[in-house]
């Protein structure tokens, strides 16, 4: 029956505006929370997927899709040159957010970006869109929200930030030799298929327990994960090589409390929920005062992108709605 699904079942298979001649698209990343987005958004504009995945990984995203699987690594530049042929577009995903040696996440965010981008342009590939995140941008000066030119990381920043500060470095070399890169950061994503799940998702879910979110942050912009996936696209098809785009939500800087009142709200329940690990306010802003938080903003001003790349702007209410629905069909409030 129309409009029987699920709204977040319904919200993935939502056409875009306007498709542009890609016809074939490789994706590295593709398991992940915005790659499984990607792919829905890719395959409902009716462009190809030719996805990089590695042996033994979790593909359940990805279930029921009618994708082109390509077994292999970020590292073996020959293979995915070959793996690249008749593709038209290249969309750089897959990355190392953690992990016990920091040498790791340098290899697989720096080298494999330069891996991956490098066999993209050997292979002539006509849209190159590397996905990077709101992390590698800071405030400005006179304290308002980063935009996006505004790269720099503070001292003490994570291992993660600064390889994909790098990989920027990377991509930003080789769009000076020629090749068609645009760098996408990406903000906090709020949405279906956050199947593991990310940072923003545990935040959510902790909400949905009554725990404390541990924002960490002053404030962050969230912005519907569906979104971002047409961002993506938009890039790929209107992006200027060289430049950077924000993925974000123009008025989607969150603070904790309205975080916090945001999930409470399209969930339903009450925003004051007791329950082990929960922080009240007033302890949350006493233990940042002591320095077992950040006072660092991952806030942001998108509105240049928005209007560059027509980057739709969903309300986060009903992103915010669509996750906490997600969560809860998949069974993900169980402990």
């Amino acid at each position: 029956m129309p409009g029987s699904a699920p709204r977040w079942v319904q919200a993935a298979y939502r056409p875009g505006p306007g498709v542009s001649g890609l016809r074939r698209a490789f994706v590295t990343g593709a398991t992940g929370f915005v790659g499984a987005n990607l792919a829905r958004a890719l395959l409902t504009d009716g462009i190809a997927i030719r996805a990089l995945v590695r042996e033994g990984s979790d593909r359940s995203s990805l279930e029921g899709l009618d994708i082109e699987v390509r077994f292999g690594s970020l590292f073996d530049r020959e293979r995915l040159r070959s793996d690249l042929e008749g593709c038209d577009a290249c969309f750089h995903l897959a990355a190392a957010i953690s992990h016990d040696d920091p040498g790791e996440i340098h290899r697989v965010n720096v080298e494999g970006t330069r891996a991956v981008l490098g066999a993209a342009a050997d292979a002539g590939t006509a849209a190159l869109v590397h996905a990077s995140t709101i992390g590698t941008l800071c405030a400005r000066k006179d304290g308002s929200p980063a935009r996006e030119t505004d790269s720099g990381i503070p001292e003490g920043a994570s291992a993660y930030a600064r390889s994909k500060l790098l990989s920027e470095d990377v991509a930003l070399e080789l769009a000076g030799k020629g090749a068609p890169i645009v760098i996408a950061h990406i903000a906090a994503p709020i949405g279906p298929w956050d199947r593991v799940p990310t940072v923003t998702g545990r935040k959510v879910l902790r909400v949905l327990q009554g725990k404390d979110p541990n924002y960490g942050a002053s404030s962050i912009n969230h912005v519907a994960v569906k979104d971002v996936a047409r961002g993506l696209i938009l890039a790929a098809e209107r992006g200027s090589p060289g430049k950077h785009y924000l993925l974000a939500r123009e008025g989607g800087n969150l603070t904790r409390d309205e975080f916090v009142a945001l999930v409470a709200r399209v969930a339903g329940i009450s925003p004051q929920r007791p329950g082990p690990g929960f922080l009240s306010p007033a302890r949350y802003f006493g233990r940042r005062r002591t320095g077992q938080g950040t006072e660092r903003s991952l806030a942001c001003d998108p509105s240049w992108s928005v209007r560059e790349l027509g980057l739709p702007q969903t309300p986060l209410d009903v992103a915010f709605a669509e996750a906490v629905e997600w969560f809860r069909a998949h069974g993900a409030l169980k402990e």
